[in-house]
């Protein structure tokens, strides 16, 4: 192999490390949220949240992989970013991110006009019938995809070079995805009586499940395309997929739901009618481009890196979607209905600010890795990206509040004092995904795992404690409590690898201030008029603000080295390296 391929090689591989795909469990054909990673490594998949509930994700930010043009020419980086220039590889990473962006930033538009309309539309029982679908098919897709769509990038762009080899790999995806796919599609509609069963407790409405059996047949035959396009950097084709998906799904469902009353199964055919656009799009152009053949190498290699995986999707899985189905089958559908609104409400913090902060922080925290004073200037970022993550939070609670009351029925007012713990359990997980830089640093991958499996097991150990005594707010002190575990650990595990004196004590200082406020305001705000309360909450809020600025400069102060200089430094340093 000749020093220019290894080096494309090298330079793919360490693409595919450094960017963070933010992933759907429900809905993997349309993101990643797994790193890719050489060989050698174990696949993670810290990027995955739940900013907007798994089973409403269709399509999540998936930052382009640097790759050689249409599958044989490099992409001409700017000589200035091969010299190492901070800055102009964050934007160059924000401007490659950006498109993409534009198909993810889709998804809390299109969920958040759907919960309402879906919950006027439907029965307590029916939208409970609906989560506990839409979570079976998540489940279903994780494991029936195994693992192929992080499999396939790491074949396509790394293992493989020509054209031909890379049409082999796109063939063998399909070829795998049609062989699992069909049989497990074809076993939920013969057993679609038993299955109703077990997951709404009644044989009735079996055809729920057929219908979910042709979501995920659709669902997964869109994989091979999309992470085509993906692969070769197609970005503006993939973000125009991507978004056509999501807008067929939002006008069938309000067409065979609102005109047609055809209640859970219209919801289910919206999303089947979406990804079944995907499929006719995308299925076409890859039979011409690459056949439907399979090659026993590559399917064996492709297996073995994706197979593996499919525990990390199903501990993510349980993490973030198994209260749902608990709280069905220990409380009620109603209560099932009542506590996803409260997490599709509660989980947009994961969209407006850890997403992002993962896009532009990802390339950047290797980078910065290599200077001396790195544990510094990580110092100075976790504290001041976690001072906003608890204002960030504190806000979009009190949105998430609002929302609800203007726009949902009545009986669904009661998720209020859900959804500030719901968003308080995303801001854990955000610094869960921070902590996980030691890890990544260091190449223990496996650690994510590790963590991930130990919150999943809490998660479902103190759902079956709480919910019998709280109902839908015991499933969500649940999550908060195993979130809180997964962040808690992390923050350990990355003291012993890589030490960051990150300041903790000032992280549970602004915990404690945000949380005594909130209650303060909200005990105080009941008893006032509607617009009366509203100030109190701004108010607090304002308060909050500068509580958190006065105690972010303090912090600061008492640092021993100043990191304020270092962080201005970095671009100019480069940039004199440069020249």
């Amino acid at each position: 192999m000749s020093g220019n391929e290894n080096a494309h090689k090298q330079r793919n591989a360490t693409s595919l490390r450094i960017f963070e795909d933010d992933l759907s469990v429900d809905e993997f054909p349309t993101q990643t949220s797994f790193q890719a990673f050489p060989s050698t490594q174990t696949p993670s998949f810290f990027g995955s949240i739940d900013g907007m509930y798994l089973e409403d994700q269709a399509t999540w930010i998936i930052p382009a992989i640097q790759l050689p043009g249409k599958a044989s020419r490099p992409e001409e980086v700017p000589t200035e970013a091969r010299t190492g220039s901070y800055a102009l590889q964050l934007r160059h990473l924000v401007r490659r991110s950006g498109i993409y962006a534009l198909s993810s930033l889709a998804i809390p538009l299109v969920s958040l006009l759907l919960a309402p309309f879906l919950t006027r539309q439907l029965s307590h029982d029916e939208y409970g019938s609906l989560a506990v679908m839409n979570i079976a098919i998540a489940l279903v897709t994780c494991i029936t995809q195994l693992g192929l769509w992080i499999a396939f990038l790491r074949a396509y762009t790394y293992d493989y070079t020509s054209r031909i080899e890379r049409s082999g790999v796109l063939s063998t995806t399909l070829v795998l995805m049609l062989l699992s796919s069909l049989p497990a599609s074809l076993a939920l509609v013969l057993c679609a009586p038993w299955v109703t069963t077990f997951l709404l407790s009644s044989p009735l409405h079996s055809d729920y499940v057929s219908i979910a059996a042709l979501v995920v047949l659709l669902q997964n035959l869109a994989v091979p395309g999309l992470a085509w396009m993906h692969a070769e950097n197609r970005a503006a084709l993939f973000t125009t997929a991507s978004i056509a998906n999501l807008l067929v799904n939002l006008s069938t469902t309000v067409i065979l739901v609102g005109v047609w009353h055809m209640g859970v199964v219209g919801s289910l055919l919206g999303t089947a009618c979406g990804y079944g656009l995907v499929v006719l799009c995308t299925l076409p152009l890859i039979l011409l481009r690459a056949g439907l053949r399979v090659r026993i190498d590559i399917a064996r290699g492709l297996l073995a890196f994706g197979i593996p995986t499919i525990s990390s999707y199903v501990s993510l899985w349980v993490l973030q979607l198994a209260d749902r189905f608990l709280l069905a089958h220990l409380r009620s559908l109603s209560e099932t209905a009542i506590y996803t609104v409260a997490y599709t409400l509660g989980g947009v913090l994961s969209v407006l600010v850890l997403s992002p902060f993962s896009m532009a922080w990802g390339a950047m925290q290797f980078t910065v890795a290599r200077r001396d004073d790195a544990k510094d200037i990580y110092r100075f970022v976790f504290r001041w990206y976690s001072l906003f993550l608890f204002f960030a939070a504190y806000a979009l609670a009190l949105a998430g509040i609002f929302v609800l009351d203007a726009f949902f029925p009545l009986p669904y007012h009661t998720a209020a004092a859900i959804i500030p713990i719901v968003t308080l359990s995303t801001l854990f997980y955000g610094i869960y995904n921070f902590f996980t830089l030691g890890m990544s640093i260091h190449k223990k991958n496996w650690l994510g795992v590790v963590l991930t499996a130990l919150a999943a097991l809490a998660n479902i150990g103190l759902n079956l404690l709480f919910i019998p005594l709280y109902g839908s707010l015991g499933a969500a002190l649940a999550t908060l409590c195993a979130y809180g575990l997964l962040a808690l650990l992390m923050y350990i595990v990355n003291q012993r690898i890589y030490p960051i004196p990150c300041g903790i004590g000032t992280f549970g200082v602004a915990l404690a201030i945000g949380v005594a406020l909130y209650i303060a305001s909200t005990l105080f705000a009941q008893t006032q008029a509607t617009g009366v309360a509203w100030g109190i909450h701004i108010g607090a809020l304002c308060l909050y603000g500068g509580c958190l600025l006065l105690l972010g400069k303090w912090a600061g102060r008492n640092s021993k080295t100043g990191i304020h200089g270092n962080w201005r430094t970095l671009e100019h340093e480069d940039t004199s390296r440069a020249r």
